[in-house]
């Protein structure tokens, strides 16, 4: 049975909030389905569709709706964060300004999607979930489907990408969101969807079981294990019935947790029958995690910047600093802990306070208000959004945090319901004409940056041949890309001037890729500092243990050659350091 339109939903005095909820749902299906990832910020245009979504929908909601604005309460968290941040760079905590631009934009957003969440709640009180739900089914089921034909190695390019089969090495269906926990997120989102659906009658008690079978399944293939603790919370969050509406059984609930337990336990059998790798549920639990190696990161940085923190997107650059001194991990630009990272990035008291007032919020807001079947389908969301926050970062993707922060706003407004100020329609218009004006220039700026790293990967210029695409423009919002490329094609000899070994020095912990650690090294030992490539080599090790032996290879090749390299290389972590 098909979900109903919108629409009919609604009162024929509030039909017209049709429009804004289907604009924002169809730019939110984009951003979930959309097939191209493409570097250096791979979900850029998935982010793009759900700005798009959120400004269209708020331009069209004042056309609609009573002429007030709401600012809940918890909108002041994300500009509390900005104004933390805006310290952090004036007390010169952020070298790098552009790496706080796109955050700030991000929080600035956080809080209109609070804003036009609870705005719709005033106009309708389903709205958002009947705006959501529907999205986050479609978008999970379409998604599922898109993992079985990968799955079964069948070609639908240009709207599904494709994924490598390999019985030797574990692969795990992504469909287009191309990352499978964040798959596993959006299911988990479906879930909770279809669940608010069937209780609203939407969905056939027949069609519900069946989709909730597929979207099982599809976690399943994820092979994430966040599904381990969001599928029983999902089950106790449905367990208690809610007046007036269609009830959810205890013994369907728990046959489909069982169900899911033994889709689990069975998935090696099912990748052997489908010719690909992977993991029991034994292999999954004692396997080696390279969170707990970003988690002792993390803690480490933290406790070294406790006041302030390091400063905001600062985890990747520390983590550079600090990582010869730590235990083998793995190098990211995030702590993969959201209580860690904010911690680490903004200090223990901003921390504490933030998640302090996370669960004041939801106690209030969840637990203390009376329980409704959107009411229920926000805590279902928040949770796994929280879960994975536990292990990962989903709330830094804009497509993850829009239709959180609309949830948050609803939820906020039938808690404390507020008037809102009185303001002029043609304002709001204004400031959603300008922010559209500003995307357009971030899009247009961001090209650039795109069409740079094509030509550094395809062009074969000799180093120091700058082609002018990888020239820094005049005003840009992401030099940060145009150092890496300059980076990338300043030669390495004896004697360099003090400037460019200070560029390298002050660029390399912005980028701790492998390549550029290595190349740092190098500078160092080409430039009479042994000591310095020796750390820089075991940063490397560090941050980079499987691409370690091939670099060792290298520099025991060029130790063959060049006794400078041969000094490094005595000191180095063995070929097969763990």
């Amino acid at each position: 049975m098909s979900c109903p339109p919108l629409a009919p939903a609604l009162s024929l005095k509030r039909s017209a909030l049709y429009w804004p909820l289907l604009a924002c749902g169809l730019a939110l299906m984009v951003a979930f389905l959309l097939p191209y990832h493409i570097h250096p910020l791979r979900v850029f245009y998935h982010d793009a569709a759900a700005v798009i979504g959120l400004l269209l929908c708020l331009a069209g909601l004042m056309r609609v709706a009573t002429p007030r604005l709401r600012l809940p309460g918890v909108a002041l968290a994300p500009l509390a964060v900005m104004a933390l941040i805006l310290l952090q760079y004036a007390l010169g905590l952020i070298p790098i300004a552009a790496d706080i631009v796109l955050p700030l934009m991000y929080l600035l957003l956080c809080a209109v999607a609070l804003c036009v969440g609870a705005q719709l709640t005033v106009e309708h009180e389903q709205a958002v979930c009947l705006l959501l739900a529907p999205v986050f089914l479609l978008a999970g089921s379409i998604s599922v489907c898109m993992q079985y034909t990968q799955m079964l190695g069948v070609t639908a390019a240009p709207w599904v990408m494709s994924m490598a089969h390999s019985s030797q090495i574990n692969l795990r269906p992504y469909a287009n969101v191309a990352q499978p926990n964040q798959l596993a997120l959006l299911l988990c989102f479906a879930l909770a969807g279809l669940a608010f659906l069937f209780e609203q009658a939407r969905v056939g008690r027949r069609a519900a079981v069946a989709l909730v079978l597929l979207l099982l399944s599809g976690l399943v293939l994820t092979q994430s294990r966040i599904g381990w603790i969001i599928v029983p919370a999902f089950a106790a969050c449905l367990w208690r019935p809610v007046a007036g509406q269609r009830r959810c059984s205890v013994l369907t609930l728990a046959a489909l947790c069982l169900f899911y337990g033994l889709l689990v336990t069975l998935l090696p059998l099912i990748n052997q029958l489908a010719g690909l790798a992977g993991g029991s549920v034994t292999e999954h639990i004692g396997g080696r995690s390279e969170r707990l190696s970003l988690w002792g990161q993390a803690w480490h940085i933290a406790a070294a910047h406790p006041w302030l923190g390091a400063g905001w997107f600062g985890f990747g650059t520390e983590q550079v600093k600090v990582a010869a001194d730590l235990m083998t991990g793995t190098y990211a630009e995030h702590a993969h802990n959201l209580i860690l990272n904010l911690a680490a990035e903004l200090g223990w008291p901003a921390a504490a306070l933030l998640c302090a007032a996370l669960v004041y919020w939801l106690r209030q807001t969840c637990f203390s208000a009376p329980l409704s079947a959107g009411a229920r389908m926000a805590l279902m969301c928040l949770v796994a959004a929280l879960v994975h926050s536990m292990v990962e970062f989903p709330l830094w993707y804009a497509y993850v945090l829009i239709p959180v922060a609309l949830l948050m706003g609803m939820l906020h407004q039938r808690r404390w319901p507020s008037r809102g100020r009185r303001v002029a329609t043609c304002w709001v218009h204004a400031a959603v004409a300008l922010a559209c004006l500003v995307l357009v220039g971030v899009c247009w700026d961001y090209q650039r940056v795109v069409a740079g790293f094509r030509v550094l990967r395809w062009d074969a210029s000799p180093a120091g041949i700058s082609n002018p695409a990888l020239v820094a423009p005049r005003y840009t919002l992401f030099p940060q890309y145009f150092a890496y490329f300059k980076l990338m094609q300043m030669p390495l000899h004896a004697d360099m001037a003090a400037a460019d070994i200070a560029y390298f020095e002050y660029w390399t912990p912005r980028f701790g890729f492998v390549h550029i650690l290595n190349k740092l090294a190098e500078v160092y030992v080409l430039n009479g500092q042994p000591q310095a490539a020796l750390r820089m080599m075991q940063t490397l090790q560090r941050l980079h243990p499987d691409a370690y032996p091939e670099y060792f290879d290298y520099w025991r090749a060029q130790a063959r050659v060049d006794t400078r390299y041969a000094v490094v290389l005595h000191g180095m972590p063995l070929r097969s350091a763990p």
